[in-house]
């Protein structure tokens, strides 16, 4: 494999396991919220039950966490898939241009390759020809004597 293929292949690699990555901590992020406030709610339920006050202000900013967390994954995640797109039309490219290289070295190898046959063409003709002409000097030697 070309090594520029590879290293092309090797980025769409990183990019993609950056991805999944970041994909996985966003979702990490959001369970454990989630944990979180369901713990707080409970907590706070079992010791204050007679304050619904203050139940729906901590749920409201456990809410509030989870908006903040969800936004940010939201926009991890999008990085991540832009990051990856961008590798993956980085690779594309470079595919493409070692394509069109391995391309021009195959019309170059076909082009050497006629020519080749060309010369050894020619060079039968002249070994054809200096092959008559010895054998014409060698039948006037044996003539002339």
């Amino acid at each position: 494999m070309d090594r520029k293929v590879g290293a092309a292949l090797a980025v769409a690699i990183i990019g993609v396991i950056v991805g999944v990555i970041g994909i996985v901590m966003a979702k990490d992020a959001k369970d454990a919220n989630k944990d979180t406030q369901a713990a707080l709610e409970k907590q706070i339920q079992r010791n204050d039950r007679s304050s619904a006050a203050k139940v729906a202000a901590a749920t409201a900013a456990a809410k509030k966490v989870e908006n903040k967390i969800t936004r940010e994954a939201a926009t991890a995640e999008k990085q991540d898939e832009a990051n990856l797109q961008q590798s993956e039309k980085k690779s594309s490219a470079q595919v493409s241009s070692n394509a069109a290289s391995i391309q021009t070295l195959e019309d170059k190898i076909d082009e050497l390759t006629n020519e080749v046959s060309t010369l050894e063409s020619e060079l039968n003709t002249a070994k054809s020809k200096l092959n008559e002409r010895i054998t014409n000097l060698n039948f006037k030697t044996s003539g002339a004597d």
